[in-house]
C-alpha cells in the first residue's frame, strides 16, 4: 500500500462519491 496519505484521501474520495450516489439514489 502507498503512503498513509494517499490513503486519507481515497477514502475522503470514496466518501464523496458514496454520499453523492446515496443522494442521488434517494
Amino acid at each position: 500500500m502507498p503512503t498513509p496519505c494517499y490513503i486519507s484521501i481515497e477514502g475522503e474520495s470514496q466518501g464523496l462519491i458514496t454520499a453523492g450516489a446515496m443522494s442521488v439514489d434517494s
